[in-house]
């Protein structure tokens, strides 16, 4: 038995200095490329952006996956390297269509249904019981479907909504990787792991780069949120005494790992609500993410990303231990205070920011209306009233520096 982990454990080290290579090896040849044949993002209102940058990263993580899942199938006991391969296929393919062209939102969500559907198919991808959390235990296979195709969306969705700049994505997506391993450790589902670790560290070696910089793109985040979203179901559907790594029950398994997805899904819930209180289609796109509100606050994409990440590792810890010490019922209030802080965090920053840009037109309002008289009063004809509304104006702008 210890020579069997000793190898899987090698293994992993294996694995891990492969995916970096191989990903690091190819995420240069693509930039390259992208640029040749002019295949690039060019920024608009929403981007936080303002040079063109290549934004077929996600291409790297689709070949670094699939070389993942063809070496390490034999460790597959639970036979899903079929399905997750071709619903990783489709969801590539509709990425990599989106970043070339954009899809309409509603083709882009049909595509995401059909490549869910395929893994429904089989039932190790469906969520069927709740192990008593909430009082729920078996529930009926349609509503298992249904619950299942609906949370893997929106997973997939969620994490595609927080790629909005430099290195956050890649960040949530190493925590939220990295604490389903913690989660999967000794069971085979821990390569899926190891290997989205690997790869989005490669990759975050690119993003920041000022010279070489380049984005993971939808083909990138579709790709990354579905094997999130499918470890995510496999966590929810595992059998009592499967977690051998944690000392917490099974029925408190779900809200510690609403913990771990916390970001993507604080994220899409409160733009999501933004827009449907605003009357606004929930796919229009808009300004009101996280991760906007903190780069128009004046963080830089580094620090906004490297802040996004600590919020996430902290509110994790704070629930696991308050799971594991104070019980399940004190960990729900903890985790309702938890969103309560965050809302009203994030809805203070977006209020100070709103009244800085209302601040600033009518600064600016003030510089033109002053410099006209003042130029009215370079022709050598003084009023004693416009040199007073002068000496008005110019004591009034002031006060808005």
């Amino acid at each position: 038995m210890k020579e069997y982990l000793l190898t899987i454990e090698y293994l992993f080290i294996y694995l891990f200095i492969g995916v970096f290579l191989l990903t690091l090896f190819i995420l240069p040849r693509i930039r390259e490329n992208s640029l040749k044949f002019g295949l690039y993002d060019s920024p608009d209102f929403r981007s936080s952006h303002s040079k063109i940058v290549p934004s077929f990263g996600g291409i790297s993580f689709f070949v670094s996956l699939i070389f993942t899942l063809f070496f390490f199938q034999k460790y597959d006991n639970q036979k899903i390297t079929v399905s997750i391969i071709v619903a990783l296929t489709i969801m590539f393919f509709i990425g990599l269509k989106d970043d070339f062209r954009s899809l309409t939102p509603r083709k882009k969500f049909l595509g995401q249904i059909i490549a869910v559907f395929l893994l429904m198919i089989q039932p190790e991808f469906r969520i069927d019981t709740f192990h008593g959390f909430l009082g729920i235990q078996e529930i009926n296979p349609i509503l298992s479907v249904s619950l299942s195709v609906f949370l893997l969306i929106g997973l997939i969705n969620a994490y595609n909504l927080i790629d909005g700049i430099d290195g956050m994505a890649s960040i949530v997506g190493i925590i939220i990787a990295s604490c389903f391993g913690f989660l999967f450790f000794k069971l085979n589902l821990f390569i899926y792991c190891v290997a989205l670790v690997s790869m989005l560290f490669a990759f975050l070696r690119f993003n920041f780069s000022n010279k070489k910089k380049i984005f993971m793109g939808d083909t990138g985040s579709l790709v990354v949120g579905l094997v999130l979203g499918f470890l995510t179901m496999k966590l929810l559907s595992l059998g009592v005494g499967t977690y051998n790594a944690i000392a917490i029950s099974r029925t408190e398994i779900p809200l510690l790992i609403l913990a771990v997805l916390i970001i993507p899904t604080f994220d899409i819930s409160r733009v999501m609500f933004i827009r449907f209180v605003k009357k606004k289609s929930i796919f229009s796109p808009d300004r009101n993410h996280i991760h906007h509100i903190l780069i128009d606050s004046g963080l830089t994409h580094a620090k906004a990303s490297v802040l996004i990440g600590f919020i996430n590792l902290f509110i994790v810890f704070l629930m696991y231990y308050s799971i594991k010490y104070v019980g399940l019922v004190l960990s729900f209030g903890t985790l309702f205070l938890i969103i309560a802080f965050l809302i009203l965090f994030f809805f203070i920053l977006n209020k100070n920011y709103s009244n800085k840009k209302t601040k600033v037109r009518f600064r600016n309002f003030l510089f033109e209306l002053s410099n006209f008289f003042i130029s009215k009063n370079k022709k050598g004809v003084y009023n004693q009233n416009k040199i007073h509304f002068n000496k008005k104006l110019k004591s009034i702008r002031f006060l808005f520096f």
